[in-house]
């Protein structure tokens, strides 16, 4: 039976606050050595980070405190689903937060996020280890000492900025414990419940953490022969609490799923394949310390988990009270997880059914917790081991390590350093395991000793291999005075007014989310992939995940309905094309372009579908809608390079104007432009995007960093104000736009196709004088509604499809959930009203009153049985000690 739970003390709750206090002090340690804000001027931004959480956390802060919708956004790529975008990187309850913190502070609000998420990885896994092995009070610190390298673990240095997947590492250890006590005892709350959570917060990390649970649970029934009495009412049991659970996240779970298919996630090819990427003894050495996390395309899992594991997991192997039965089944865990780990087509299972984009390996927090809960089996028979095993173990340690340096003598895995810290801390350990063995020392003594070995361990880890900065100041350096003009821009429009914004070089593609501003970027794991190849077709920068204005030209800004554009510098004057509306001290332009249409207008039914848009050269493209909507030819015109250098690239302009570049994918991936006041960096040059050279003057050289071969135009700024005339002849002109509503009319002399600028997605209903219509798309990517002539009032609504069911399934659920804890709790009364009543049992009022408890075959005291996997025939030592050890 898994250890009952005991009453609050503050002797039984020190393991749990050491748990979860040494990962905080070991983080800000971190963070004072990196000069984090508050102690210094860098702040911990990484990666998507940097690029995504940051930015969406500032939106929700902005909804939240201004009460906007959370179900659809005109700030994230020119219109998104805010729900299903929720559902993967903000379905949270510590994010409510976010509505109360001032948004100068959103980035500390996640970094602070992060690191409490880490301590709780620490707290749940002592309490999974003491629970689950019944102990408490001052045997319960070695759980705390093995929950530490859980929280602090190199899953963790490489992926802690992935704050949304942090909450399914912490919650897996209830899951575990919650999952063998509904096959135990039959009690399957804590199961359900932090499942159910789990997917809620994040359903992608809780996809892996439901097959690590399947493994579990073939791993129990293997293991521990309890489990297949009443087999089919377990299995009963354990199917109708996740169902449960699963059904407590439907209010996220079935949105989501309904939107799917719209990402780009939800088309994925893979030729299966069982190759391998390393070799298992190249992946072990991957639990050295300060080995550098991956986070690229080699598929490198990051598994460091304190250097002890080397020494532990012998010991675990050598612990008699082990059950040979479980030692198989822990064994052929570990391997499965090996061969995930380095076999490609186990890798596409694992990932969902999809070969992760960088970040690899992302189920091995489950390898850890499952190696760690052995380590702590170790632990608890390492006072029955002797003098040589402990020799023994650390002698193999080191030889590993040592093996390790000679394999790799080029150092391309492990630096030589690894190898000589490595065998350092394991030399320690093994000088405690000695001290532990013999004895001589009290026993708070060598916790304490334990517990600042491993803070010391992973500090020093995290510190190498984990936790990079950027300046703070120069994250945000450009946000008051964007923010400045925002403000006068809304004033400007009003309320109601529909307009699009963005900057002429972007930071992020979710610039908008950060800075408040609607824009027609995106980078999100939920993008719209018809709104990813509309992209690519007019030139503008697109991949699997993402969407943005690299590669904008007049042409696109005005068919997007771009209407201000920011800038970092002045531009050149053209008062036919844009006028300066707004700047400030902060190096901060803002232009307002005439030429924009705004969120409809009407076109000839015939033009639009006659547009086929095949051609590999997205600037013909341009010219081919622009020809068949005003009947110019040639919007872009083509201009012939000269070449000048066999290294690099020298233009001479002939002509003033705006000009545009367009390579060839084949070329390099990036190319630095250079003419007069003009220096920009393109990179990514393989996704097929225009390069804007900005505006040049005749007789003036424009460089390139590269050789490249490339199609140079310049733009017709007459024929494109005749261009922008004939698709603006009939506007639709927006009356009232709020966040999932937008009321407009427009005026049709002759019947036509209203084509907007709003994404198509399900959720969109729209009503033609008050009565619903069926859209159809334009190009697969927007909103498309045949009108008829005269007069017409529009208006467009938003709704979360599935939304109510999956509420109302919630509640439902979390109902039931609430039910089931208040009769247990009420059982629980009942049977201690039947205790009480019972009469004093004769043979124990014989016990002396201060008689020592007896000990059980686990080693426990007063267990009277094994735990599971234990064997329940170990002779029990006639004479204790009368020190009892930290650990059996």
């Amino acid at each position: 039976m898994i250890g009952k739970k005991k009453r609050f003390s503050w002797v039984n709750a020190g393991p749990y606050l050491v748990a979860f206090f040494v990962p905080i002090l070991v983080m800000i340690i971190v963070f004072i050595e990196r000069g984090i804000w508050p102690f210094g001027d860098r702040c911990f931004l990484r990666t998507d980070l940097y690029h995504q959480y940051a930015p969406f956390f500032q939106e929700l802060h902005k909804k939240l405190a201004t009460g906007g919708s959370l179900f659809y956004d005109w700030n994230i790529g020119m219109g998104t689903n805010f729900w299903t975008l929720s559902a993967y990187y903000l379905i949270d309850p510590f994010n409510l937060l976010a509505g109360i913190i001032p948004h100068d502070y959103i980035i500390e609000l996640v970094t602070g996020l992060i690191v409490n998420k880490i301590a709780l990885c620490s707290l749940t896994m002592a309490y999974y280890l003491n629970v689950r092995h019944d102990k408490h009070g001052i045997d319960g610190y070695m759980g705390a000492f093995i929950g530490i390298f859980y929280a602090l673990s190199g899953y963790m240095a490489a992926y802690n900025w992935n704050v949304m997947w942090l909450d399914c590492l912490w919650l897996f250890p209830l899951i575990i414990l919650g999952l063998e006590k509904l096959f135990k005892e039959g009690k399957g709350l804590l199961y359900s419940v932090s499942l159910g959570f789990s997917i809620l917060t994040n359903y992608y990390i809780a996809i892996m953490s439901c097959m690590g649970i399947a493994l579990y649970c073939f791993f129990l029934l293997a293991t521990e022969r309890e489990m297949l009495k009443k087999f089919w009412l377990k299995l009963l049991k354990f199917i109708g609490y996740t169902v449960l659970a699963v059904a407590f996240s439907s209010v996220v779970l079935i949105p989501y799923v309904n939107y799917f298919g719209m990402t780009a996630s939800a088309t994925n090819s893979f030729k299966w394949e069982w190759r391998s990427y390393f070799s298992v003894f190249e992946m072990l050495g991957r639990h050295l310390i300060n080995v550098e996390v991956h986070t690229g395309l080699d598929h490198w899992p990051n598994i460091f988990a304190g250097v002890a594991v080397f020494m532990l997991i012998p010991f675990y192997y050598l612990n008699k009270k082990v059950t040979l039965r479980e030692k198989i089944g822990y064994t052929v865990l570990l391997l499965f997880f090996y061969f995930s780990f380095s076999t490609r087509a186990m890798d596409y299972i694992w990932h969902v059914f999809h070969i992760p984009n960088s970040l690899p390996c992302r189920q091995a927090y489950i390898y850890i917790f499952l190696l760690l809960v052995m380590c702590y089996r170790g632990l608890m028979g390492l006072k029955d081991r002797s003098y040589r095993d402990i020799t023994f173990a650390m002698i193999g340690a080191l030889l590993f390590v040592f093996i390790t340096q000679y394999l790799e003598k080029d150092n391309t895995i492990y630096a030589q350093y690894v190898i000589w810290i490595s065998a350092v801390f394991m030399i320690l350990y093994a000088i405690l395991f000695y001290v532990h063995r013999r004895g001589r020392l009290y026993r708070d003594v060598v916790i304490v000793l334990f517990i600042a070995l491993a803070a010391i361990e992973t500090c020093v880890n995290t510190s190498v291999t984990s936790v990079p900065t950027v300046g703070r100041n120069d994250y945000m350096n450009f946000d008051t005075g964007v923010r400045a003009v925002m403000e006068e821009i809304r004033e400007k429009e009003g309320p109601d007014a529909f307009y699009r914004v963005e900057k002429t070089q972007i930071r992020t593609k979710n610039d908008g989310a950060w800075l408040d501003y609607p824009s027609i970027s995106t980078f999100s794991s939920v993008a719209n992939a018809n709104l990813t190849e509309f992209y690519h077709l007019i030139g503008m920068e697109s991949s699997t995940n993402a969407y943005g204005s690299v590669g904008q030209t007049f042409f696109t800004n005005m068919l997007l309905g771009v209407k201000y554009s920011i800038a970092q510098k002045a531009l050149e004057p053209n008062d036919a094309l844009y006028t300066l509306v707004g700047t400030n001290h902060s190096n901060v332009w803002v232009y307002e372009n005439k030429c924009v249409l705004p969120l409809g207008f009407l076109l000839p039914s015939e033009l639009i579908d006659s547009w086929y848009a095949t051609s590999t050269n997205p600037i013909l493209n341009e010219n081919a809608l622009a020809e068949l909507v005003s009947g110019e030819h040639d919007l872009f015109i083509e201009c012939t390079p000269s070449y000048t250098s066999d290294t690099s690239v020298s233009i001479t302009i002939r002509e003033d104007g705006y000009y545009y570049a367009y390579p060839p994918k084949s070329g390099p991936k990036e190319i630095e432009i250079k003419h007069d006041n003009f220096s920009r960096k393109f990179s990514n040059l393989n996704r097929g995007y225009v390069m804007e050279l900005g505006f040049c003057k005749a007789g003036e050289s424009v460089t390139m960093t590269n050789k490249v071969t490339f199609t140079l135009y310049r733009l017709d700024e007459d024929k494109f104000i005749d261009v922008w005339s004939a698709f603006n002849r009939t506007p639709l002109v927006v009356d009232s736009f709020k966040d999932t509503k937008v009321e407009a009319h427009i005026d049709c002399k002759t019947a036509g196709d209203l084509i907007t600028t709003i994404p198509d997605e399900e959720g969109w209903d729209v009503y033609v004088d008050g009565v619903k219509v069926e859209k159809q798309q334009f190009k697969d990517a927007f909103i498309r509604i045949p009108l008829t002539a005269g007069a017409h009032r529009i208006t467009f609504k938003f709704h979360v499809v599935y939304f109510i069911p999956g509420l109302l399934i919630t509640l439902g659920s979390g109902s039931v959930m609430l039910l089931i804890f208040f009769l247990s709790r009420r059982k629980k009364k009942e049977l201690r009203v039947d205790d009480s009543e019972e009469p004093a049992d004769d043979d124990r009022s014989s016990e002396p009153e201060n008689a020592e408890p007896s000990i059980g075959s686990a080693g426990e005291p007063g267990s009277g049985e094994a735990l599971p996997g234990e064997s329940v025939n170990e002779a029990v030592p006639p004479d204790p000690p009368s020190d009892p050890p930290v650990t059996q």
